[in-house]
């Protein structure tokens, strides 16, 4: 077997490693004594290390190679052989599994040293400027003991928590106390600890060799945290000057880690957290050092600002209640300025939430009469928006960009009650006003798209050109000549499709629709690039930009009886001649007078 600084660990998949490794222990049914390779997924962490098991009954006095050397060997023709190609600069022995009580070991120049047990299971012994050569490993137990160990050979001598893992059991009393969980969304955060003090020694990462930076000191927690019954969601979360990692140890078992969550701050958040003890480990991402820091707990998520939550605020711009003939449409709620003081992080929302909002008091607040299988709700500005929604169950909901930059959320199963709205922005301290709505169902961007933009249509005005009537029994169909007129006002972002340039003060023509019509068509030829904007009886928005080359058109099935507001427009906003056509089946796409 090689060792090499270029080769970091000898690796093969698990299903290989579980054809060449019996689940048993190998020395379980035999008397005879070996050395096996096992083959594993690669130590992340690690830029040098081979696992083997060492397996066998110990005859030989460990003694009889170094003189004082406690415990018995396998025989000798069963040593471990390591076999090094270059120069390391350091090379490491550890020995772990029930009755090890030491190792031996022979250098290639012929040398032995002995390396005595922690008294748990382990013994380890590491080389430095480890040169080219042969080494040698006998595993020491008590005599005639039947060992099954492990052996690795690596970078350096691994600790029994690397190897084994945190024993909770084993740990001192925490160094800040024992505390029991008492946070709630109303009484805000818990202090478990205003000046505790870092100990940045031992690295983090054994605790979850997934994720876990920083370095603490891991013979106690800082502090244990006891629930007395399940909380939905609950965090731990620390602050100090100094960049901070932490680490939580589940009751069970799982370890969960952070380095930022708010800044260079740390948290941790449990979903559907159980009743038990919660093991908080604090470190620094840096090792050495030391520094104060605070400790809290708190219902929801992580509160790193103070601010104080009360349900019962009256909220910013009013109640509305969600109407229940609303169908799929898109409900106006409120058309408000937005408020950007306070981190959404301030809020008990339990999980990432970006950006800034005014969390003295909601915005608005909708109360569902009725519970709903689905329903969503969806803010709109010209500025990037966040929004959060506290449930009537206490529970939160964050979204940052759902549409473009606009948020949305949608809630399944979602019971009667209210629902409080914080509406805020990614940027701290950006103005600018919101729209903000409610759909039954998913999220429907489109007819929020056409209430927002029929706040800025005036759909009632007197037309610019006249109306026209049109249904089953209209002899021909309409066709009406008049000039678009030059416009600097965007169409662009309205809705889908919505292109160009329109007047938005006054609609151009008022196309009335008759009952019985199977289907319309609304379509436009024009001297330029055309483009339309249509608001139904419904109030929805409909626009098109080229239909037929570079003319719009829009097909209505089984059209709504009424009005339909036409804003004619030009893509580049310089207007010009065109012929508006309303029909069931042919359109005609000729200009009826040139310029």
């Amino acid at each position: 077997m090689q060792l090499s600084a270029r080769v970091p660990t000898l690796a093969l998949s698990t299903a290989l490693a579980a054809l060449i490794l019996p689940p048993a222990p190998l020395a379980a049914d035999t008397d005879g004594a070996g050395f096996a390779v096992e083959l594993s997924p690669p130590e992340r962490f690690s830029a040098l290390r081979v696992d083997t098991r060492v397996f066998g009954r110990t005859a030989e006095p460990a003694s009889a190679y170094v003189r004082g050397c406690e415990g018995h060997v396998l025989p000798e023709a069963a040593g471990a052989v390591f076999e090094v190609t270059e120069r390391l600069d350091r090379l490491a022995f550890t020995a772990a599994g029930d009755g090890v009580v030491g190792l031996v070991l022979g250098t290639p120049d012929g040398l032995y040293r002995c390396a005595r047990g922690d008294g748990a299971n382990l013994a380890s012994t590491q080389l430095a400027d480890a040169e080219p050569g042969r080494y040698q490993v006998w595993v020491a137990g008590e005599e005639g003991a039947m060992l099954d160990a492990r052996l690795i050979a690596a970078d350096g001598a691994l600790s029994a928590l690397e190897l084994f893992g945190l024993d909770v059991a084993a740990l001192d009393s925490p160094r800040e106390g024992h505390f029991v969980f008492t946070a709630t969304a109303e009484s805000g955060r818990q202090v478990l600890t205003g000046a505790g003090t870092l100990f940045p020694e031992s690295s983090m990462r054994p605790l979850n060799t997934d994720y876990c930076p920083g370095y603490s000191r891991l013979d106690a927690p800082d502090a244990v945290l006891t629930l007395d019954a399940s909380e939905r969601r609950f965090s731990i979360f620390a602050m100090s000057p100094r960049d901070l990692t932490i680490a939580v140890v589940a009751p069970d078992g799982r370890v969960s880690c952070n380095d930022d969550t708010f800044g260079l701050h740390p948290a941790v958040t449990f979903e559907n957290a159980a009743p038990g003890d919660y093991h908080i480990f604090v470190g620094a991402f840096s090792q050495g050092g030391s520094a104060q820091y605070e400790l809290f707990a708190s219902q929801g998520g992580p509160a790193f600002v103070e601010v104080e939550f009360d349900a019962d605020t009256a909220p910013r711009y009013g109640r509305a209640v969600l109407d229940p003939g609303l169908g799929g449409g898109a409900q106006l709620l409120a058309t408000a300025p937005v408020v950007s003081r306070d981190p959404f992080a301030s809020l008990p929302i339990g999980g990432y939430c970006p950006g800034y909002t005014g969390a003295d008091a909601p915005d608005m607040v909708l109360t569902l009469d009725a519970p709903q299988d689905q329903f969503s709700l969806m803010a709109m500005s010209p500025t990037d928006l966040v929004m959060a929604v506290r449930l009537p169950d206490g529970s939160w909901e964050c979204n940052d960009d759902s549409f473009g930059l606009h948020p949305g959320i949608t809630m399944n199963g979602a019971p009667a009650g209210e629902y409080m709205i914080f509406v805020g922005t990614y940027g701290q301290g950006r103005s600018g006003e919101f729209n903000l709505f409610a759909s039954i169902g998913g999220q429907n961007w489109q007819d929020a798209q056409g209430a927002q933009a029929t706040e800025q249509l005036n759909v009632n005005a007197p037309p610019a050109v006249g109306s026209v009537d049109f249904g089953p029994q209209t002899p021909a169909d309409p066709r009406i000549v008049f000039d678009i007129m030059r416009s600097n006002e965007e169409a662009f972002g309205m809705g889908p499709e919505c292109a160009g340039y329109i007047t938005t003060s006054r609609p151009d023509i008022v196309v009335n629709a008759q009952p019985g019509l199977p289907q319309m068509m609304i379509y436009m030829v024009s001297q330029a690039d055309g483009t339309l904007v249509v608001v139904g009886p419904d109030g929805r928005l409909h626009c098109n930009d080229d239909f037929e080359g570079l003319h719009p058109g829009l097909v209505f099935q089984s059209p709504e009886p009424g009005e339909y507001a036409v804003f004619a427009g030009t893509y580049g906003g310089q207007g010009g001649v065109a012929t508006l056509g309303v029909t069931e089946n042919d359109p005609q796409w000729v200009l009826d007078r040139e310029p």
